[in-house]
């Protein structure tokens, strides 16, 4: 590599330091892999950076074909009810209403720990800040260009009141996170008027038919999107029957901005369009139907759109892909009661989703892009209509077939892909009829309406030169929504599972995009990882179809930076290394020396092997940072020496050091390996179909498989997790995540025997019930000999202080800040008690436990400047000193209150100049009475920001 590219790369990494910006210096390398991987390498000069900021340089990013299906199915395996091979129907709603009748973390500890009184009880959002995720609606107010609202479909509600500098969830913690579509009422004088639909019928974690996670209706807005609360109307009843209600998809919500008269609204649901002309207070089926008896012959995919003048369009598929519905197709018309079927005679025979776009410049032209299972590759079809007279039929309408101009650029990945109607857009761009968005994985450009294909461009997905699965720049694959800037229609906001992106100019011949991910915390984590034998904040973790990345510290506002593509699986910190991997198992080591510097990178995976889950686990032994254990289908690999292959800095596999540590049968896929640090060497492993081994000692060769399976264990259930207690091997909770199952499992003794410890979390005791499903469990020994247990589930972050068998009483951990987003995991170390947590929709949060106050303040004290008074204890004529340090001049409080909360004394209260402080304190009341001895809060306030202490006193 050249010393001019050297400098180039140094300087971009020191302005990510600085600003959080990401910069890509990418060249791609060929894969053996049947998978068409890339791998991007960044050679990094050393110029005194921190060992940290070493290991945060951008290591290298592994590309490859997103497929919602194969993530689908893997929720599907690890959720489903062993009894019935399915998801128990309306599960979502059934355990968020149960999650809410659950005693919280605040409540308790509020009633029992004076020092709580001046708790906030909040998790300490982590990020990532520059990262989003699956978002399908995107919105901008109609004359407020500065005004955004954008949603994540387990996410919630986002809004950005400054163009996407910034954003702030509007969702509550205890509402619905699915954000499906959003809406604006743009008639003058009811603009603060927004609506939002709820439940993705594609793509979405455990979707299936019958046994999807559903939504629950639409959800309005009267203050411009500040506050929402849902439609009565649309609120979905709690059944168990499956798919009972229109409500639990709501594909599309639309309002007429030419009705003066009545607040009309529709909504584009599962089986048809339903209307509403009071606000949405009721609603009645005018195409399609409401009812859902047949509901295998209605259509899963319904969309409108409507002009300015009023007009509007609809598109109602057949079954999900195929079959017979009684009403089917493209419809037009101009009161929203009466519809006339326009579908032109060349339709295709078989088709599925329809999406479409009125041309703002000449509403007489619309264009429509359908799924259909006649063309290969998820091409689809598109057409162009345009309205000549009366209802638009027969001749009243001239219909183009487009199809085959669409966009097939060739090459890894420059074909139109639709994904069966996953990822589909089209737009139209506002002063210009012919210039036509189109998006499926990747995002296209056409001047001249797709009539030939001579104009047509890659503008975002995948990367412009199309001979790989790397990224677009700033811009991501699998795209749902396209928003056009009023005032100058070049600019263009772009919605995909990447979050949220912006371009200046949508006319270039190559689209320059910027991320607008700046505190839209919308990312799926399925992994979260630190080092747990330090206090380095350095965390990285695998999402949904966003890669692996990493942070350095605490600060929610750091950049996070990419380490590899795909869809992010698990990963690990040590010493010397940091591990990720993609999806179906492909797993690298970026290595580095004592300095923190890499020394390069290299592919570990064994060759040749298959058998890899979706999401592969593999943990590292705690005691050995270079041991890993490694599950494949039924086999489990061994290497007891990573360092030994070769950091070449190539996607080259090597067999070096691995070895088949355990062979199972061939139905028994490992789905879960955990080894003990205390003792040390005993591993356990789980798989899909709840059977648990053991080893007493992992590192001899063939080592001897012990079968501690429980003669309690659920049949058939899927062990997620093994949480051994680091200071104690022989006891460990096993984690099943089905649906109506007991799901955690608790032994003392090596094994030998298990008691079920899910307690509360199956509703009433009963598995049959509602209780939520279990993902991780994390065990955090204190230093005083108590215990603190931590357990991620499809409903939030839950914790308890002791294990009780049957009897064991869970609390809602963060129920105001986490809420009740699904937490997939989450761990935890002794070092410094440091708990992180990655949830799957709203990005990763962290917390540390210092004794009985469970207080953001105490995590928030460092960094706010406060120290800890000296001396401490100080006794009764004497004085005791505060320091605290301010970055800039602010306005300074500095209390002292009693374990009540009552404020005893203000040791100072004004401005103050930037730098070091202190204020003493004697020990007297404000009145200058002597205080009794005991524990005092002291609370220093910033410019309202708060951060407490404790001090002791003694007389």
């Amino acid at each position: 590599m050249n010393q001019l590219y050297r400098q180039h790369v140094l300087a971009a990494c020191v302005l990510f330091l600085l600003f959080g910006a990401t910069f890509f210096f990418a060249s791609s390398l060929p894969f053996s892999d049947s998978r068409k991987s890339h791998f991007n390498e960044q050679d990094v000069a050393s110029a005194g950076l921190t060992a940290r900021e070493h290991r945060l340089h951008k290591a290298g990013s592994i590309g490859s074909k997103d497929n919602p299906f194969a993530r689908e199915q893997h929720e599907i395996d690890r959720l489903k009810d062993p009894a019935t091979g399915r998801i128990p129907a309306n599960m979502r709603e059934l355990e968020l209403a149960y999650s809410k009748r659950m005693p919280t973390i605040e409540a308790v500890e509020r009633s029992t720990n004076p020092y709580a009184k001046l708790a906030t009880f909040e998790w300490s959002a982590r990020g990532p800040f520059n990262v989003g995720g699956r978002t399908r609606a995107l919105a901008m107010h109609v004359t407020n260009e500065s005004l955004f609202l954008a949603g994540g479909v387990s996410g919630g509600m986002w809004r950005s009141a400054n163009g996407g500098s910034s954003w702030t969830k509007v969702t509550r913690a205890d509402q619905l996170h699915s954000v499906t579509t959003v809406a604006q009422d743009k008639r003058a004088g009811k603009q603060n008027t927004w609506y939002y639909g709820t439940g993705e019928i594609i793509g979405n974690s455990a979707n299936k038919t019958g046994a999807p996670y559903l939504g629950s209706g639409v959800f309005k807005s009267i203050d411009n999107g500040i506050t929402w609360n849902q439609l009565p109307a649309t609120q979905v009843p709690i059944k168990a029957n499956g798919i009972s209600s229109v409500w639990q998809f709501v594909h599309r919500v639309a309002t007429n901005p030419a009705n003066l008269a009545q607040d009309e609204v529709f909504a584009a649901t599962v089986s048809g369009i339903q209307r509403s002309t009071n606000g949405g207070e009721s609603w009645f089926p005018v195409l399609g139907s409401d009812d859902l008896t047949n509901y295998s012959t209605n259509p899963y995919y319904t969309d409108i759109t409507i002009g300015n003048t009023g007009v509007m369009y609809a598109g109602l598929s057949q079954t999900g892909g195929g079959g017979n519905s009684s009403t089917k197709g493209i419809f037009r018309s101009v009161n929203g009661v009466n519809w006339a079927n326009i579908t032109p005679a060349g339709f295709p025979a078989t088709y599925g989703r329809i999406v479409m776009d009125i041309a703002p410049s000449n509403e007489n032209i619309v264009y429509f892009l359908v799924y259909t299972t006649t063309n290969l590759n998820n091409r689809g079809n598109l057409w162009k209509y345009q309205y000549v007279s009366g209802d638009g039929t027969g001749s009243g309408g001239i219909w183009t077939d487009l199809s085959t101009n669409l966009p097939m650029l060739g090459g890894t990945s420059g074909n139109l892909d639709l994904q069966t109607g996953y990822n589909m857009v089209v737009k139209v761009r506002p002063d210009n009829p012919n210039f036509v968005i189109l998006g499926g994985t990747n995002l296209y450009k056409s001047t001249n309406g797709f009539s030939s294909t001579s104009t047509t461009r890659k503008i975002g997905g995948y990367t412009i030169n199309n001979n790989s699965y790397a990224l677009y720049p700033n811009h991501h694959p699998d795209n749902h929504e396209v928003v056009f800037y009023r005032s100058n229609p070049s600019v263009m906001l772009s919605a995909h599972d990447g979050g949220v992106s912006r371009t200046a100019d949508n006319t270039e011949s190559v689209v320059e995009w910027e991320s607008l991910n700046r505190g839209y915390r919308t990312t799926q984590f399925y992994t979260v990882a630190i080092d747990l034998n330090t206090t380095d904040d350095f965390v990285v973790g695998g999402m949904q179809d966003n890669g692996s990345w990493a942070v350095g510290n605490i600060n929610e506002q750091t950049g996070w930076v990419e380490q590899l593509g795909g869809d992010g699986a698990f990963a690990a910190v040590t010493t010397h290394s940091v591990f990720v991997s993609t999806q179906n198992g492909t797993l690298y080591r970026y290595a580095y020396n004592d300095a923190g510097q890499r020394t390069g990178y290299a592919r570990i995976d064994p060759p040749k092997t298959t058998g890899y889950l979706f999401v592969n686990p593999y943990t590292i032994d705690p005691n050995n940072e270079y041991r890993m254990y490694l599950p494949a289908g039924d086999t489990l690999w061994r290497n007891n020496n990573l360092a030994q292959i070769p950091v070449s800095n190539t996607g080259n596999q090597s067999t070096l050091g691995w070895e088949v540590a355990a062979n199972l049968a061939t139905n028994e896929a490992i789905t879960a390996v955990s080894v003990s640090k205390s003792p040390a060497n005993v591993v356990y492993f789980g798989t899909r179909t709840g059977k648990l081994y053991k080893f007493q000692d992992g590192t001899v060769p063939a080592p001897m498989r012990l079968d501690v399976t429980g003669s309690n264990f659920p049949a058939g259930a899927y062990i997620n997790c093994i949480a051994i207690d680091p200071r104690d091997a022989n006891k460990a909770v096993v984690v099943f995540t089905n649906y109506r199952v007991q799901s955690l499992f608790y032994t003392v003794d090596g094994g030998a025997s298990w008691s079920p410890v899910s307690g509360n979390l199956e509703e009433n005791g009963n598995v049959n019930g509602n209780g939520p499903s279990t993902r991780w469990v994390s065990i955090l020994p204190g230093a005083d000999g108590s215990t603190k247990y931590f357990v991620g589930t499809s409903t939030g972050l839950y914790a308890t202080s002791a294990l009780n068998g049957t009897a064991t009483t869970w609390l809602r951990d963060g129920h105001s800040t986490i809420g009740e987003v699904p937490v997939d995991m989450v761990i935890s170390r002794t070092t410094d008690n440091l708990v992180l947590v990655g949830t799957h929709g709203n990005g990763v949060y962290s917390r540390r436990y210092n004794g009985p106050l469970l207080s953001k303040e105490e995590v928030n004290a460092a960094k706010l400047g406060l120290g800890q008074n000296y001396p401490n204890p100080f006794r009764y004529g004497a004085v005791t000193t505060v320091p605290f340090t301010l970055e800039k001049p602010a306005n300074v409080k500095l209390v002292v209150y009693d374990l009540t909360g009552k404020a005893v004394a203000t040791l100072t209260n004004g401005k103050r100049l930037a730098g070091q402080h202190q204020v003493q304190w004697n020990g007297r009341s404000a009145s200058g009475q002597e205080l009794p001895s005991g524990t005092y809060l002291y609370q220093l306030t910033i410019d309202g920001q708060h951060s407490t202490k404790r001090m002791v006193y003694t007389r």
